[in-house]
């Protein structure tokens, strides 16, 4: 099974050094927008703002980029 990083960009960048095995890149791709979710939500109850241009980048074992999730990718925002 391939082995996926989620390498975090928030102001500081945080290299995911175990990352995880996922069947592919669509499930790592899913994966990374559940974190984002889950960073998106703690960033709000944590400081009361959220930072939309924050994201996630997947890295394939090869160390290519696979892709790049955004908090304003993964959540909604609505007026």
């Amino acid at each position: 099974m391939p082995r996926f990083f989620f390498h975090i960009h928030n102001g500081l960048v945080t290299h995911d050094e175990e990352g995880l095995e996922l069947a592919d890149a669509d499930a790592a791709v899913r994966e990374a927008h559940r974190g984002v979710r889950s960073m998106a939500a703690e960033q709000v109850l944590r400081s009361a703002r959220l930072v939309l241009h924050h994201f996630v980048e997947v890295q394939d074992s090869n160390g290519d980029v696979v892709a790049k999730v955004s908090f304003r990718d993964a959540v909604a925002v609505e007026d």
